[in-house]
């Protein structure tokens, strides 16, 4: 099986290399596993390719994440995990967006192909900031619609305050207030709740409430 899996992958870089020449930027085999990088701008066409081969039938999105390279240009890989049903094989497609100071960069959506990118990619728009234009209801999926920044950003501050730098480790103490004009609060405090007094204790053979 795993030989025939092989083969597929290097049937699936084969044909793509093919059709779409010098949009195969780069292919990857680690452990197993194929890796094809494409420009943004060329998603949408080869994930309809692969999907409506006659002979690959990549008819699942298994998959699609996001990864922060912080120090590097371009900052993020946007991955795609795709499944044939039909032939058991797997690729993966890999594109890379973000350059320096760029807010929200973008990928095309893909939820035209496959409707189950729909939630992977309001998941990546909400925790990394990639904006996937196109998309039908791009909005926040699991952190509250007024947060004001993207958890898994590895420039997220650890204390959940942004700080000037350097900001390692956070330079106030948690248990202390910020001094005035010193960074902002990115994370929501709860409001102190009224505290309810303990139960009395039951007497000796009464029974517990």
């Amino acid at each position: 099986m795993a030989e025939q899996l092989s083969k597929l992958a290097a049937k699936t870089v084969e044909v793509v290399r093919e059709r779409f020449g010098e949009a195969v930027l780069e292919v990857v085999e680690h452990r197993g596993e194929t890796t094809i990088l494409l420009p943004p701008d060329k998603l949408p066409a080869v994930s309809r390719y692969l999907r409506d081969h006659p002979t690959l039938h990549y008819d699942s999105m298994a998959d699609l994440t996001a990864v922060d390279w912080l120090e590097r240009v371009p900052r993020y890989d946007v991955v795609y995990h795709l499944l044939s049903v039909q032939t058991r094989a797997v690729i993966r497609l890999k594109t890379r967006v973000g350059q320096p100071e760029e807010e929200l960069p973008a990928v095309p959506s893909i939820t035209g192909i496959w409707p189950s990118a729909n939630w992977f990619e309001r998941e990546v728009y909400d925790l990394f900031g990639i904006n996937f234009t196109g998309h039908p209801d791009l909005r926040r999926i699991l952190m509250p619609e007024d947060w004001t920044s993207h958890p898994l950003r590895k420039d997220y501050p650890l204390t959940g305050i942004e700080l000037p730098e350097p900001h390692w480790g956070g330079q106030v103490a948690l248990n202390q207030p910020l001094p005035p004009g010193t960074g902002r609060q990115t994370i929501r405090v709860l409001q102190s709740r009224p505290q309810t007094p303990p139960r009395p204790k039951p007497e000796p053979g009464e029974p517990a409430r």
